[in-house]
């Protein structure tokens, strides 16, 4: 494999993000504690969530309209503004959170950057991805940063065809199967799967085929200059 560009997923494969996520669901559970038990107001949020995927898409913003929508079903239209008001303060707080990187982030990119390309593509909503960039520290480390509605082969081999890369030439980087390894794969390029210590069920592909050619599985991003430098002598 000739190396002409390296992707990078961001949340939770740059820096943490699915902790807070999952913090704001406990918190709007405690709100909602009066109408329901935890588990069924679970379910509520999972499936409003992925509901409204095709409506709002993904990101912070995203998701807390919907916690606000499973709300008002959970409480059978019983919410006070009040607590609406709280809701949105925990959105607000999720926004501003602090970018902590992964471990083994900020150093591997600065080495992989003065040898290779490298491509930031991410979910999410276009102002909130883009300021965590530029909070995150690591943002001159990319030379293209895309943010997508949806991570398919359809979505990478337009990005890739968009700056004349060939998708078996491509390694991208990433914590989910569904999103950064399988559309990569299913083009010919190759991908490199670091599991993050939380991932959000819709992510989860059941039966992966692990065994496959161009796949990577490794335990922290430390470990990939060692595997890029591999490949590139398997060239």
């Amino acid at each position: 494999m000739n190396i002409e560009m390296i992707g990078f997923d961001a949340d939770d494969t740059l820096w943490h993000t699915e902790v807070h996520y999952v913090q704001a669901q406990e918190d709007v559970l405690k709100i909602l504690s009066p109408w329901g038990e935890t588990e069924q107001i679970s379910r509520i949020f999972d499936q409003t969530i992925v509901k409204n995927l095709s409506w709002y898409g993904y990101g912070i913003k995203a998701f807390i309209l919907s916690l606000l929508e499973a709300a008002l079903q959970a409480s059978r239209g019983e919410l006070q503004a009040y607590q609406v008001d709280q809701i949105l303060s925990i959105g607000k707080r999720m926004l501003s959170e602090e970018i902590v990187l992964c471990p083994h982030v900020q150093e591997t990119l600065h080495v992989l950057a003065s040898s290779y390309p490298l491509m930031l593509i991410t979910k999410g909503d276009l102002l909130d991805q883009t300021t965590k960039v530029k909070r995150s520290g690591i943002g001159d480390c990319f030379s293209i940063i895309e943010v997508v509605n949806e991570k398919s082969p359809e979505t990478y081999a337009k990005v890739l065809k968009k700056y004349h890369v060939n998708p078996v030439n491509f390694l991208m980087v990433g914590n989910t199967i569904r999103s950064d390894v399988h559309p990569v794969l299913a083009l010919g390029g190759a991908a490199v799967h670091i599991p993050a210590d939380t991932t959000w069920e819709h992510e989860l592909v059941p039966g992966f085929d692990t065994t496959q050619d161009n796949y990577y599985e490794l335990e922290h991003m430390g470990q990939l200059s060692d595997l890029i430098a591999q490949i590139d002598a398997a060239r």
